[in-house]
């Protein structure tokens, strides 16, 4: 194919290197796309530890007065907790995340933290919205949910 002296094989190359090429695109945008939610959940549940520490003194401490306050938190801590360590712009419902020439990488909602089963488990849902771009072509929005929970009684 390639040893052709007549030309004719120089068709099937090109088209072999435009599929290669297109498929190494696919694989790297897919990697891209995956290192954007493993890193936003990391960050996710290491911002949930410490709002869950931070919850745990403050009901530890309504529990030595005499009430129990186990059934509400507070998710605005959580979410301004979540902009300061992810350096997250907040704009409406939404934490948009910007590279170093101030375009959006990716943003996501702002998370709903619940408490489960009253006690110091608590989970954070959110999605995560990566857009797609083809030669700096806007292709969509790829929508990815995310739950991250948190038990403080399977620890210690």
């Amino acid at each position: 194919m390639i040893r052709n002296k007549r030309g004719e094989g120089y068709i099937q190359v090109c088209v072999l290197i435009i599929v290669i090429c297109m498929i190494l695109a696919v694989i790297l945008t897919f990697a891209n796309t995956y290192n954007v939610v493993r890193l936003n959940e990391s960050n996710a549940k290491t911002v949930l530890e410490s709002f869950v520490t931070k919850n745990s003194i403050r009901i530890y401490d309504s529990i030595k007065q005499g009430s129990n306050e186990t059934r509400t938190i507070d998710a605005d801590e959580y979410v301004s907790d979540l902009i300061q360590f992810c350096t997250f712009a907040e704009v409406g419902d939404f934490l948009y995340h910007n590279n170093a020439d101030g375009e959006t990488d990716y943003f996501i909602n702002k998370p709903k933290v619940e408490i489960i089963d009253g006690k110091l488990k608590m989970a954070a849902s959110f999605n995560v919205y990566v857009p797609m771009y083809f030669n700096r072509v806007y292709l969509g929005l790829l929508n990815i949910p995310l739950t991250v929970k948190i038990d403080l009684e399977k620890r210690y």
